[in-house]
């Protein structure tokens, strides 16, 4: 009996002590636009999350990388995901690693014609709430002008977002916004009423690398 007791007693430690690793841990999720005129912009889209986020990556965290097309509700929209191991070196080498495939999507990623952001949001909340992390944040690289192929529908449920902040990042100006500034003002605004109602705990807007690293400096 003492025996088995022991034995339970290192069983309920185990299992306090991983769960205590995975509240402790980042999940971050990146999703960028290769639709229309903003897929000129993945290059800098992809020495941003090198040289920003990347470094800021710690053992036991996740990260994705999910591509905005033409139908991203699709795990073949994921192209890049991994959680570091808890070894530093480990973790660095598997860092090293995602550096090059995110130079690999860089120069890869085809334009697309259509702009599903709805898709590629629902395909990451999942990823997101499978990893049980304690901090889940995801970075929006798009125009977030959203167009959908004929027949696609996509709902952001209530509860979808649930302890998840939002980060919109370099949002591209179409040129129809700077002529009326007005409309660019109110999709973000509409984004953001949208995502709040799904649930995220916080909608924000950076204009800068430097911005979008304090971000998750402060959350360290």
């Amino acid at each position: 009996m003492t025996i088995r007791r022991t034995l339970a007693t290192c069983c309920l430690a185990l299992a306090a002590a991983c769960g205590d690793s995975k509240s402790h841990a980042r999940a971050t999720a990146v999703l960028v636009d290769v639709s229309g005129t903003y897929a000129d912009q993945v290059p800098e889209v992809v020495r941003i999350i090198r040289t920003g986020l990347l470094p800021k990556l710690r053992p036991g965290d996740s990260f994705f990388l999910v591509r905005i097309d033409d139908q991203s509700y699709d795990q073949a929209a994921v192209e890049a995901e991994v959680t570091l191991d808890s070894q530093p070196s480990r973790a660095n080498a598997q860092k090293l690693q995602l550096a090059t495939r995110l130079e690999e999507f860089g120069q890869k990623a085809r334009r697309a014609r259509h702009t599903d952001v709805s898709g590629a949001l629902l395909i990451t909340s999942e990823h997101l709430r499978e990893t049980r992390a304690g901090l889940r944040t995801v970075v929006i690289f798009s125009d977030l002008r959203e167009e959908l192929p004929k027949g696609v529908r996509r709902t952001l449920g209530p509860g979808e977002f649930e302890k998840t902040e939002i980060i919109a990042m370099n949002v591209k100006r179409l040129a129809a916004d700077s002529a009326d500034p007005t409309a660019y003002r109110e999709r973000l605004a509409e984004w953001g009423k949208k995502l709040t109602q799904a649930g995220a705990s916080s909608w924000k807007v950076v204009l800068s690398r430097e911005e979008l690293v304090k971000e998750f400096a402060q959350e360290e």
